[in-house]
């Protein structure tokens, strides 16, 4: 074995622990107020410096439909606080005036991280193909259940979510599926051995215009019993 490794780590003595990622696909069977739904990129960009912009300080979202299979397969972009919106224009926020919406924002557990970073040619990436993007859509199937087809391990990576996309079929106002990819590229250390403590990643689903204010705003707050009052001595 190698004394220092290419790698991996040594994490303990004769233990050479590889450098690897832990990679998820989440299956979103979508349906905001029904199930024709339009999916849409939001970008947040800088506004250059103009007449209506005078010092330079305004910011803005930047939003793209995707329309079809091609262009709503997408990588995450940090920079641009990047995300996605499911939304139904045919009912409208009566407060907003926008359509009824939720939207999916990526890396809100846990650091940004980066799609599948094997080599495009290797078996790994053949069959994990669908890890290579944080986002696909597709229209509904009900044939269309795993994101590399009914049978990964035997299967070639011919079937899943690239073979689908390559379709191209229509998604604005379909019934939706969003298959968002996200994981950890894991470096190991030392202090992860023997037992490697809790390692966080994920994404948040939450509603954009869909309610008509806060939806929690009426809940009854928990009572703090260790709490006392010191003028009253309860």
């Amino acid at each position: 074995g190698e004394d220092v490794p290419s790698h991996g780590v040594i994490v303990a003595p004769g233990v050479n622990s590889q450098y690897h990622q832990h990679m998820f696909c989440t299956r979103l069977d979508v349906e905001v107020a029904g199930a024709s739904n339009t999916v849409s990129e939001i970008d947040i960009i800088t506004e250059p410096m103009s007449p209506s912009n005078p010092y330079g300080n305004c910011f803005k979202p930047q939003e793209t439909t995707l329309r079809t299979e091609k262009e709503g397969i997408r990588t995450g972009d940090p920079m641009k606080a990047r995300h996605w919106k499911i939304s139904n224009p045919s009912i409208l926020n009566s407060i907003s005036g926008k359509p009824v919406a939720y939207k999916l924002i990526p890396f809100t557990r846990g650091p940004a991280q980066p799609p599948l970073l094997v080599s495009p040619d290797c078996a790994v990436a053949k069959k994990g193909m669908f890890a290579t993007k944080h986002l696909w859509v597709t229209p509904y199937s009900p044939s269309e259940r795993y994101p590399a087809g009914e049978f990964t391990p035997q299967g070639d990576g011919s079937n899943g979510l690239p073979a689908w996309t390559a379709q191209d079929r229509q998604l604005d106002g379909q019934d939706v599926v969003l298959w968002h990819c996200f994981g950890v590229a894991h470096i190991p250390r030392v202090e992860d051995f023997p037992v490697m403590p809790c390692e966080v990643t994920g994404f948040t689903l939450k509603p954009d215009g869909f309610s008509l204010g806060n939806p929690g705003i009426d809940i009854p707050p928990d009572a703090n019993k260790a709490s006392k009052c010191c003028s009253h001595g309860v």
